[in-house]
């Protein structure tokens, strides 16, 4: 039997017949093959619009099929009996059910048909390449493109989002992974009503707290982190199409939300549970002057905590600090030193906050300047003339993660909260650089990429530098999944600072991670300090992203040469 792979490309338009919308298919293509995936012609032809009176933009732009081009064209039914001329008796395959389930919305809606009038037998490509892979059962459903990814495929001469083209990327495809053997499982009787009222079934959420299943499984809930019994300390409720209520592990004590969701598929129910630890808010500590980690903390006289280097204090002629929750304003979750605007705080607060902490630390709150975060590597040289940008003013950049400087009274401020802070002290030059590293920036070497853009603004030599790694998450603390350590592992000889827990689970040392890259750079190893704080233990003094899941203030490094 011959192989047809389809791939269609349709336009969803509002039909007055139905009183709703159609995806009104716009588009064939396909490739006929042997058994052997031998390609024996293909098949390309646009439908002439019916329903809509023109393609959506979206649509248009996905694809770059234009109305013009389906001016001449032959109306849908025309189409579907020169494909079925053309295709035989063959095996069908599409990229999922999506298409079939198109198609068989477009027979009943122009001809009143039931069946696909070409289909006699079906497989699911997707399906069959995510069992080949080792895909099925893992949630994880498998595109086109990601799929040729992972067999190492170059799709580039193809033209993607086209219904041939993409045709053509499956075949692809089964090449590397198709045997008949294999397959076979995978191929359905299209001709039987069970196909069809398979194909038709639409999943849909269970709701209902009377339902008997919903009452099985909401009746006990595991704790993921020591598998024992839970109680749970609310009632459950309803959000998103989800049940949730809160839970204590009687065995380790763990708090989280318990969370499940109920979906009636047609082979039959399906349930999904998670487990979402709770936030846990504590209030600032009643902290004195001392030792924190490798770093000493200072509590001023009005009440700001201050954070700093023991390296950094040494150096003549340069203020930095990194900020505490201690000593500013604000309230609830942001309490009290909150320097983050635009977190839900109330904003004269956290001015308040900087006039508070900037006197602290001797410096002109004027001459402050923010970066726009966005997890990414880009650095900007900047001047007195940037002050106030990114607090007092209002950004004008995007994606600045770092920031550096050589013109004195100009304070470099970085925003942090379990992601990593980077101090740079050039003495031969007299320059400053600061950096965000979060997971996502510390893997892509943002602290190397420092270093070599203050070697091109200010000719710094990398052996001369010194260099502190400030507050973040710690080792012990930064639990990660697969696909994170997954972009540490990528680099070379980046698998001695990700440690595998054996239990799909992997933790990541941000700290080391950030000295590699800096001595790759060419920093020495004895220039670099780790200030060996981390935030997520050290939370009641320092905001932490994950022990709070969010609901925080911010903390901030700052770096300054002084005017003196």
């Amino acid at each position: 039997m011959n192989i047809v792979i389809l791939d269609l490309e349709w336009n969803a338009a509002y039909s007055r017949k139905i009183h709703g919308y159609i995806n009104e298919i716009i588009e064939f293509g396909a490739v006929k093959c042997d058994e052997k995936l031998n390609v024996i012609s293909t098949f390309s032809s646009f439908v002439k619009l019916s329903v809509g009176k023109k393609i959506s933009n979206i649509v248009s732009e996905l694809t770059s099929i234009k109305d013009e081009n389906l001016s001449d064209a032959m109306p849908f039914m025309q189409v579907v009996s020169k494909f079925k001329r053309w295709a035989g008796d063959s095996l069908i395959m599409t990229w999922g059910i999506s298409d079939i389930q198109t198609l068989i919305e477009n027979c009943r809606y122009f001809s009143g048909a039931e069946h696909i009038p070409f289909l006699s037998s079906y497989c699911d490509a997707q399906l069959y390449c995510e069992s080949m892979l080792g895909l099925l059962n893992t949630g994880e459903q498998l595109g086109l493109n990601k799929a040729a990814e992972m067999l190492n495929i170059d799709v580039s001469s193809l033209i993607h989002h086209r219904a041939l083209g993409d045709s053509m990327i499956t075949l692809e495809i089964l090449n590397k992974i198709y045997s008949p053997s294999t397959c076979a499982p995978f191929v359905e009787n299209a001709l039987k009503e069970e196909f069809y009222r398979k194909m038709t079934f639409r999943t849909s959420f269970i709701c209902d707290f009377d339902h008997p299943e919903v009452k099985k499984q909401l009746s006990a809930f595991k704790c993921e982190k020591c598998g024992g019994d839970c109680q749970r300390t609310g009632k459950w409720s309803l959000r998103n199409k989800k049940f949730s209520a809160n839970f204590r592990c009687s065995g380790c004590g763990y708090l989280f939300t318990g969370r499940v969701q109920l979906k009636q598929k047609y082979e039959g129910i399906t349930v999904t549970t998670k487990s979402v630890p709770l936030p846990i808010i504590e209030k600032p500590r009643d902290a004195k002057s001392g030792p924190v980690g490798n770093m000493n903390l200072t509590v001023c006289e009005n009440g700001a905590g201050l954070l700093t280097f023991r390296s950094f204090e040494k150096i003549e002629g340069i203020k930095h600090a990194f900020s505490t929750r201690l000593g500013g304003k604000s309230e609830n979750e942001f309490a009290s030193m909150n320097l983050g605007l635009r977190r839900g705080d109330n904003d004269d607060l956290v001015y308040e906050n900087f006039a508070i902490f900037t006197s602290a630390l001797g410096v002109d709150k004027n001459y402050l300047v923010a970066g726009a975060q966005d997890h990414h590597t880009n650095i900007r040289r900047v001047t007195k003339a940037e002050g106030g940008i990114g607090i007092y003013r209002p950004k004008d950049m995007e994606s600045i993660d770092g920031l550096c400087t050589d013109d004195p009274g100009v304070t470099l401020v970085v925003y942090a909260a379990d992601c990593v802070p980077l101090y740079y002290y050039d003495p031969e030059h007299k320059a400053i650089g600061l950096a965000h590293a979060g997971w996502r920036g510390t893997a892509n070497d943002m602290a190397g990429t420092m270093v070599r853009k203050m070697q091109t603004e200010f000719g710094t030599d990398p052996h001369k530098l010194i260099v502190a790694i400030g507050p973040s998450i710690g080792p012990e603390s930064f639990e990660v999944d697969k696909p994170c350590a997954d972009e540490f592992l990528a680099t070379e000889g980046m698998d001695a600072f990700v440690t595998d827990d054996k239990n799909g689970k992997y933790h990541v040392d941000l700290w080391a991670v950030n000295r590699e890259f800096l001595v790759r750079a060419g920093v020495k190893f004895e220039n670099i300090e780790i200030g060996n704080v981390d935030t997520y233990i050290e939370s009641d003094l320092i905001f932490s992203h994950r022990k709070t899941r969010g609901q925080r203030g911010s903390n901030a490094g700052f770096l300054q040469i002084d005017e003196k």
